[in-house]
């Protein structure tokens, strides 16, 4: 035989991947349709291994573009890695710590040539996982986000914005990371809660008339809150409170004694505060809170930085608190409050705080010049694009949180204060502060234009801000073929978790660049958590790596059992069980193959036309077309576990155990061949290295390839004789089920006058495997229910009186599982 007895995927699948990209199977040719289908990875990290949400992703996306392939239409399905600027050279930093360096040792020239051979060193390593998870890309498209496109695209996009005044530099609040030296975008701070403390404090007015206590503050208009810091009173430039308070309302105007400094400070009136909340006073430090800062807008405020970037107090502070830690500041500041009989009330207070999310560093929000991009007009087309339903969305109630957070959307801070990345296309005049000139001469520090000198900007952009071109400059924007044929994107499938950071932004950046939207739909999948409902994390020691699952169980059962269970935005714990169910499907096909290899021998082809003869023939082939459709409507609607459990089920229930089956006994060479060729096609997109490799041993070096072969074109059937097949297998579960439940071998069934029975009497006894099938005038017995017409199974009436009582067993057991799970379902606690 061709096939061996066992399928072992480690001696396969390399094989077959080779084969796959030798015979040029992912080029996006068409093959009997006009229709395109077109996708692009959501680039993994050029840092590390894979991790086993791209193997989640790999998964769902390789089994739509196999399925659009198969369909004929020119699938193009694109590969890349992401420079993931501040991610990369954390690990970099990393390392250098483990061999007692730090970033400082070098120059940003020098870190960032290390970094690059950092990165190369791990490409071809990215690059073998993603083919080992079978994923069928267009390798020539590959595109990594230092490409010099993609560097073009930045720049030009940069400018565009800049000639639109879309891009401005402004002294802002931003989330700084004091131990990496960088800024982050909002939505890129991880908050936590922690157990705070919130200190009131008294401020005592300036003509010594009395005080104001000052508490907590909260935004009315944002619904945020946060405790006062002790350590940032010292740069405080007002207390506010709100103009309806009638607590206030008389010392509104006059000025207060800034405790443990020397200056004085005015009391302003602003409705953001709210008079319900702590003591309705609020301390206004600009310079270190958001919701401050904004205030200061309003009021024309100074800002006053005591903390700065090494997250130590600065000059601005009093001497004695300077370079202090913050926390050591704190210590030190609510000590002499206390001394001074200023620290009114400490109470004890959960609070959410901004975290780095690479070392857990407090986030402290500092007054930095950036880049800024006024996101509310690419916000506001962005918003109306969603409301024509430009993009489907699944699930569909992601779109209406993606306009929520649009609506809401604060302008993007576009700089980073890192080594790795695309250097910002700007130079400030040496002269001039606020003369900045764009050019993309970023090799020199220096430039000397019209006699006057200018500085190149020493950071870097965003990372997002140049993947957000991801989907178009992939295709090699603007004049490609690739881009006009391919754009916009037919799907684009990602994690929910950077719907915000990423989808958001390619949507629109694609808008604001191209006019379209950069794709017609997206599907968010969740995440896989450990098996305990805890996300994954290296810190937590209980990452899953893809790689060894493939090993322990091969490629196709790694996908499948990914998939399975899988709904839109649904997260859930990783259940290794379903790889083993997987890997035993894999074998299923296997043995079936084998199975029709060995009854068919030279008789083996494919093309073959179906000429059905026996009920099971006709109920085959009416499956295989029911089925098919159905399996092929879900892979359209993107439910890709529905489509799983589908083929799962009609290749293991129906053909397995049915038609396999009842093919021992009357061989029919035309339908077994349609099968075996039918089932692989449709398992294809899931498991496609098992599929291809029992297409290439049984079928030879000239059959073509099946990752390119066409979808399945069902055949028709006999939908009454089909329908005889049908009955005549609930008579076989039937017998079946009551040999089982009473021991019983062998039996004989009787008839009084079936058709059925008379005809397909041995197909019934063999299948149930029975000693004899009769036909008597008054049979006695065990009537059967499900045979349309009069059937019994002989036994006695002890025996049939016995299997009444395991029936009413089995049935009590089943009302008394039932009562407990109504009284779950009834408990408000469940």
């Amino acid at each position: 035989m061709k096939l061996p007895k066992n399928y072992e995927p480690k001696e396969y699948e390399d094989k077959i991947y080779a084969l796959w990209e030798e015979q040029g199977s992912f080029a996006p040719i068409k093959r009997g349709s006009d229709k395109t289908f077109s996708m692009v990875i959501p680039p993994p990290n050029a840092n590390g291994d894979l991790h086993m949400g791209h193997g989640l992703t790999l998964a769902i996306e390789d089994i739509a573009v196999r399925y659009h392939r198969m369909k004929g239409e020119a699938a193009l399905f694109v590969p890349g890695a992401d420079h993931a600027g501040f991610e990369t050279q954390s690990v970099y930093e990393k390392r250098l710590a483990k061999a007692g360096k730090s970033r400082f040792d070098f120059s940003r020239e020098e870190l960032y040539s290390q970094i690059w051979e950092f990165v190369e060193q791990n490409k071809s390593n990215y690059q073998s996982q993603l083919r080992r998870l079978g994923a069928s890309l267009s390798w020539d498209h590959f595109t990594y986000t230092l490409d010099q496109k993609v560097i073009n695209q930045a720049y030009q996009t940069f400018k565009k914005m800049w000639n639109d005044k879309l891009i401005y530099r402004g002294e802002r609040l931003v989330n700084y990371c004091t131990f990496h030296g960088t800024g982050f975008a909002d939505i890129e701070v991880e908050y936590k809660e922690k157990q705070g403390s919130i200190w009131s404090i008294r401020y005592p007015l300036s003509d010594s008339s009395g005080s104001i206590v000052v508490a907590t503050t909260r935004s009315r208009s944002k619904g945020s809150e946060a405790t006062t810091r002790p350590e940032t009173m010292l740069g405080d430039v007002a207390v506010a409170v709100n103009p309806d308070d009638e607590r206030y309302r008389g010392l509104i105007g006059k000025t207060v004694k800034l405790p443990l400094t020397h200056r004085e400070i005015p009391v302003i009136a602003d409705d953001f505060v709210d008079i319900n909340f702590g003591t309705g006073a609020v301390k206004i430090t600009p310079a270190h809170d958001i919701n401050d800062y904004e205030a200061g807008q309003r009021h024309d405020l100074p800002m006053i930085t005591v903390i700065g970037t090494d997250g130590l107090m600065n000059h601005n502070a009093p001497e004695k608190y300077r370079n202090l830690t913050v926390l050591d500041a704190r210590e030190q500041v609510v000590k002499d409050l206390e001394d001074l009989g200023l620290l009114v009330e400490v109470k004890e207070h959960l609070n959410k705080v901004g975290h780095c999310y690479k070392c857990g560093t407090i986030i402290e929000p500092l007054l930095r010049e950036q880049w800024f991009v006024d996101m509310k007009p690419l916000a506001e087309r962005a918003i109306q694009s969603l409301d024509n339903a430009e993009v489907e969305f699944y699930p569909s109630s992601r779109k209406t949180q993606l306009i929520g957070y649009l609506e809401n959307l604060r302008d993007w801070n576009i700089s980073r204060q890192i080594a790795w990345g695309i250097p910002i296309p700007a130079f400030q005049n040496a002269d001039d502060p606020n003369d900045w000139i764009y050019d993309t001469r970023i090799d020199q520090h220096v430039l000397e234009i019209d006699g006057k000198t200018y500085h190149r900007d020493p950071d870097v952009f965003d990372t997002w801000f140049s993947s957000s071109s991801w989907p178009y400059i992939t295709l090699d924007y603007p004049d490609s073929d690739a881009f006009k044929q391919f754009y916009p994107l037919s799907l684009m499938e990602t994690g929910f978790d950077i719907l915000y950071p990423w989808v958001s932004r390619m949507l629109m950046m694609g808008l604001y660049v191209t006019g379209e939207v950069p794709f017609k739909k997206v599907y968010l999948h969740g995440l896989i958590q450990d098996e305990h409902g805890a996300k994954m994390s290296k810190s937590k020691g209980n990452v899953i790596s893809p790689m060894d699952k493939i090993d322990k169980f091969g490629s196709d059962a790694f996908r499948m059992g990914i998939v399975a269970d899988e709904s839109p935005a649904s997260s859930r714990p990783y259940d290794e069980s379903k790889m083993v169910g997987a890997g035993k499907f894999c074998n299923k096909i296997w043995n079936i193959s084998r199975f029709i290899e060995g009854t068919l021998g030279e008789d083996l082809a494919k093309n073959i036309k179906p000429e059905p003869l026996t009920p099971a023939d006709h109920w085959i082939i009416d499956r295989l077309n029911a089925i098919g459709q159905k399996i092929e409507n879900q892979l359209e609607q993107y439910r890709f576990a529905e489509g799983y459990e589908t083929v799962y089920h009609l290749i293991w229930d129906d053909v397995a155990d049915w038609y396999v089956e009842a093919s021992k006994g009357s061989t029919n060479p035309s339908v077994l061949n349609y099968v075996l060729e039918t089932i692989l096609k449709l398992v294809h997109p899931y498991a496609p290295f098992v599929s291809e490799t029992i297409w290439q041993l049984l079928y030879g070096e000239n059959s073509g390839i099946l990752a390119t072969a066409a979808w399945p074109k069902f055949a028709e059937a006999d939908t009454q004789k089909a329908q005889d097949f049908e009955e005549i297998k609930q008579i076989v579960s039937e017998v079946r089920q009551v040999k089982t439940l009473l021991n019983l071998k062998g039996g004989e069934l009787a008839h009084s006058d079936s058709q059925l029975i008379s005809g397909q009497g041995e197909l019934i006894k063999n299948l149930a495997r029975l000693e004899s099938i009769s036909q008597k005038t008054n049979p006695k017995g065990l009537r059967l229910i499900h045979a349309k017409e009069a059937a019994w199974l002989n036994i006695s009436q002890e025996t049939a009186k016995e299997f009444i009582s395991i029936l009413k067993s089995n049935s009590a057991n089943v009302e008394n599982q039932l009562a407990l799970l109504r009284g779950r379902l009834q408990n408000k606690n469940y």
